[in-house]
């Protein structure tokens, strides 16, 4: 709050030294890793809503938003920082006002002409596991770039990514490694290990008495869940050229000792107006081997999938997709189709069987002018469904935004947003948006 003095400031910032020393290891190392280069994104953003809860009651919320991603170092050597700050400043929410670090690491690269490394909190994208860890990655490239090698491992950060190192290393890791190889132009295949062990939060609740003597009395007791965990390999090649292409994925459970994910898919373009795609999905529910939920009966879906894309010309296309999902003693069709005419799009889709029925029409309008220095965006949509087919009756929603962006600078954007929301339970919902980005570049260097 403007005015206010903040107390105790290190306390609420306990990452703060961590920043500060790996600045000054970047600042103040090596005459070549001295800070030369500096570049980062400044967005404010704010969101107003209503939050609906069990007996009906609405309270305004005013979030707020402040990211702030840095990068600073020169040659080899970088900091990479993403932050961001949230706050209610209506509506008070549990643990508000709070700082979290999705990024903080930082980056050698090029270590014998080979190697990169990463120290401190950053993001893995394996293929069996998308997470953040506060830890340590290498990667290495061989024979020509033909050959691609990712290892990393460390502790889970906090569920809500508080800038300070998880409380309990020893329940809540993460690890693991992936590499590719490519013999020649257009083809690669690839492998990936990832072990996830996590730990969710203690909780007190009600239960009844122990000798359920007497049933209306209720104890305050802890909930202490024991550590879950993830363990996958998988598999995978690709081959891509201007007319064909092709994608085989395997993901195998190591803990249940089963086929998790399997998909196939190829795309073919006789001629370049035209393509069509066809592919196959088994997905698995993704369960962790000791949680409550191993212990119940599970089943996976089968997808098969058609696709295809015609553009007439440049600024004019259509497209059409059709899905049939099998479940377990059921199946459901899904089918899109749309046309892209100049600065305007339409598409209409369809879902029945067990996933619902759904009848929907949307439609988004682009517009730029005055040089690209505004862009006016407005969508629209209206839906018929039911959750389950056999019902009667069914609900109908609307939505729309109408929003407005505006760049007087290549390097400064503001947009602004306004969304209309309607259904059976929200009734007429308006929300407003608004957000700030400005980005910068700044090279120190005397050359």
């Amino acid at each position: 709050m403007p005015g206010r003095r903040i107390r105790g400031f290190p306390m609420m910032f306990p990452g703060l030294p961590v920043i500060l020393f790996l600045i000054l290891a970047v600042s103040l190392g090596p005459e070549e890793a001295r800070a030369q280069m500096v570049s980062g994104r400044f967005m404010t953003s704010f969101y107003s809503f209503q939050q609906y809860d069990t007996s009906n009651t609405a309270k305004m919320s005013l979030r707020g938003f402040e990211a702030m991603q840095l990068n600073f170092g020169a040659g080899n050597y970088q900091l990479h920082t993403y932050l961001l700050a949230t706050n209610d400043f209506i509506t008070k929410q549990p643990n508000d006002p709070l700082l979290r670090a999705a990024n903080l690491y930082f980056e050698a690269r090029k270590i014998g002409n080979i190697v990169n490394l990463k120290l401190g909190r950053q993001p893995v994208f394996s293929r069996v596991g998308v997470s953040s860890f506060d830890g340590l990655s290498a990667d290495a490239k061989f024979l020509d770039d033909k050959i691609s090698l990712v290892a990393f491992g460390g502790a889970l950060p906090p569920m809500n990514e508080k800038l300070e190192l998880n409380s309990n290393l020893k329940d809540n890791m993460l690890y693991g490694a992936q590499a590719y190889y490519s013999p020649f132009d257009n083809f690669r295949i690839g492998g990936a290990y990832v072990n996830k062990s996590f730990k969710p939060p203690s909780y007190y609740t009600y239960r009844l008495t122990e000798l359920h003597t007497n049933p209306g009395i209720q104890d305050s007791i802890l909930i202490d869940p024991s550590a879950i965990a993830n363990q996958f390999v998988s598999g995978d090649l690709f081959y891509y050229t201007d007319r064909i292409s092709g994608y085989f994925r395997l993901d195998y459970d190591l803990n249940f000792y089963q086929i998790n994910r399997t998909e196939v898919s190829f795309r073919y373009s006789p001629f370049r107006s035209f393509s069509a795609n066809v592919g196959y999905f088994h997905r698995d529910s993704r369960l962790p081997y000791n949680s409550i939920f191993s212990v119940f009966d599970h089943s996976g879906t089968d997808e098969f999938d058609l696709g295809a894309n015609y553009m007439f010309t440049e600024d004019i296309s259509a497209f059409g997709s059709y899905s049939r999902i099998f479940y377990t003693g059921d199946n459901s069709n899904q089918f899109t189709i749309g046309t892209n005419v100049y600065l305007f799009s339409v598409s209409f889709s369809h879902n029945d069987g067990f996933a619902g029925n759904l009848n929907g029409v949307n439609a988004q309008f682009i517009y730029p002018f005055m040089d690209r220095k505004f862009v006016l965006i407005a969508s629209a949509s209206a839906t018929n469904y039911k959750i389950l087919q056999q019902l009667s009756s069914s609900n109908r929603l609307y939505s729309g935004s109408l929003g407005l962006t505006y760049r007087p600078i290549n390097l400064l954007s503001i947009s602004l947003q306004g969304q209309y929301y309607q259904d059976p339970v929200y009734k007429n919902d308006f929300r407003g948006y608004l957000q700030v980005s400005y980005y910068f570049f700044k090279n120190f260097s005397s050359n």
